[in-house]
């Protein structure tokens, strides 16, 4: 993730840009085929700190967590803020601009989902997926009809049977990382926007997971469908 001023004009890439309510301004361009993140990093990006009970990854002498390489302009940026400070935020893609007026925690949730799914992580990469088809603020139902139709349509790709009970597996794995995660952060952060943004995107996860059958009726609405029989 690279912290650039710089509106992006590349398919493959998406900016944020934060205006403050102080009249700063940060932009953070996120490109999907980035490297991953080198040099010089904080010790709270280690491998071994707070290492996810189901990383995949070797460890070694200087390796680092890619999801959290990837977050340190975001943390080195907006560590002292509280997530109930405002924000006037821009995202620019080739194809869209969209704007939003909110508080940072919800703002901040956006971003990171962005950067996470498109990092190196291998539990992360399964919602790679979504970032490709980015929405910054989506409802309930807008997330389970994506990560539903993600997943379905991944199966169908790879020539399994499309089953979503399956997805219970994902929802168990995000809600590992992200209790994880959320330790690693606290290493980090100065203030509490961070680690609510995180928050956010763990609830967002599990509310999906745990309201598909409660929201199936209203998407089969859109399809023009009765509800499911009970």
């Amino acid at each position: 993730m690279n912290d650039t001023s710089n509106t992006n004009d590349k398919n493959n890439s998406i900016t944020y840009i934060f205006r403050l309510e102080s009249g700063v301004e940060h932009s953070f361009d996120v490109d999907f085929d980035r490297p991953v993140a080198s040099g010089a990093l904080p010790d709270w990006t280690l491998l071994e700190t707070n290492k996810c009970e189901h990383c995949p990854l070797a460890s070694g002498p200087g390796a680092r967590c890619p999801a959290a390489a990837d977050l340190v302009p975001i943390v080195e940026r907006f560590s002292a803020l509280a997530s109930i400070e405002t924000v006037d935020v821009r995202i620019v893609r080739a194809q869209y601009e969209a704007h939003k007026h909110t508080d940072t925690q919800t703002a901040l949730s956006a971003l990171m989902g962005l950067i996470l799914a498109t990092s190196a992580c291998p539990i992360l990469s399964r919602m790679r997926p979504l970032a490709q088809t980015h929405l910054p603020f989506p409802t309930e139902t807008e997330s389970v009809y994506r990560i539903a139709a993600m997943h379905l349509l991944g199966s169908y790709l790879a020539g399994a049977t499309p089953d979503l009970a399956k997805l219970d597996a994902l929802f168990a794995d995000l809600a590992k990382l992200n209790e994880a995660f959320a330790r690693r952060l606290k290493r980090a952060i100065q203030n509490d926007a961070g680690i609510n943004a995180l928050v956010v995107l763990h609830s967002q996860s599990m509310v999906a997971g745990y309201s598909i059958d409660e929201k199936l009726d209203e998407i089969r609405a859109w399809f023009g469908l009765g509800p499911a029989s009970k």
